[in-house]
């Protein structure tokens, strides 16, 4: 009877532990899944490495985010691209890399950087891309997604097409005489990391501009203005990390008003030369 009975203790205690072992391991997983579930990613920005303009069949770049919450969520990475002719007309790649590993983010405090890449089947086809329009987000390893951000990848030898934008009534005029004109923009609601960027007669002059409240200035030469009407084009590329973009913009002091481009939308403004 002592022996039945101290068999019995034994093995109601290995059954307490391994509850109490499953217990806490259940417990841990439903926490780091809770925290993950506010795992937020924001300030998307890209840097070109290679681009069919390039004589290359791929277009390659790398992606800088940051995030808050635990690098623990980041388990990897998901990419939504759509890839687009000047027109505006969709094209597919051959192949791009819809997902990137863990092992393959460069993670260095809150900050995160992966390579995304897309191949043509030739030069033909490649040469055909003008933009992309890529949404990511990231997950962790039980599948909690991130919010998702989008960006607009330019070719360095992208170009707009007018009907993607818009024109504002709100005109400048740039005197002959001036050898340069001056862009402002900033951003006129929360600092919460709004980008844009700006084109003017076939030229990309600014690219991934993050808006601050306190604004920025960019001078520029008039000889990328022609003579007459030039419609300079701001796209917001984002919406920050509380959208819409809030985005405004001055030429030469003047403040444009009821300017209001939208995410990846484009509004101009006429500089009359």
């Amino acid at each position: 009877m002592t022996r039945i009975r101290a068999y019995g203790i034994m093995v109601c205690t290995i059954l307490m532990v391994l509850l109490q072992a499953c217990t806490n391991k259940d417990l841990d997983i439903d926490i780091e899944q809770d925290a993950c579930k506010r795992f937020r990613i924001e300030t998307p920005a890209y840097s070109r490495l290679e681009d069919p303009c390039n004589d290359s069949t791929a277009f390659r770049a790398e992606i800088r985010f940051n995030f808050r919450r635990s690098a623990d969520c980041l388990n990897q990475v998901n990419n939504y691209p759509k890839f687009y002719r000047g027109d505006n007309q969709e094209i597919f790649p051959l192949s791009f890399n819809a997902t990137v590993e863990r092992d393959l983010v460069n993670i260095q405090n809150n900050a995160a950087s992966y390579l995304f890449e897309a191949r043509f089947a030739n030069q033909a086809e490649a040469n055909q891309l003008n933009h992309i329009i890529l949404d990511f987000d990231t997950e962790d390893e039980v599948g909690s997604k991130s919010n998702e951000l989008q960006l607009r990848l330019n070719t360095s030898c992208s170009t707009v097409d007018p009907s993607s934008y818009d024109v504002n009534n709100n005109g400048v005029n740039v005197p002959r005489s001036q050898s340069f004109f001056t862009i402002r923009l900033w951003d006129n609601a929360a600092e919460d990391g709004d980008i844009v960027s700006v084109y003017l007669n076939g030229n990309w002059i600014i690219e991934n501009h993050t808006l601050l409240n306190a604004g920025t200035n960019f001078n520029f030469s008039t000889s990328f203005l022609n003579p007459g009407a030039n419609d300079l084009v701001v796209f917001a590329l984002n919406e920050g990390s509380s959208g819409p973009n809030t985005v405004s913009i001055a030429i030469n002091g003047q403040e444009i008003p009821n300017f209001k481009p939208g995410l990846l939308t484009g509004e101009a403004v006429r500089i009359n030369f």
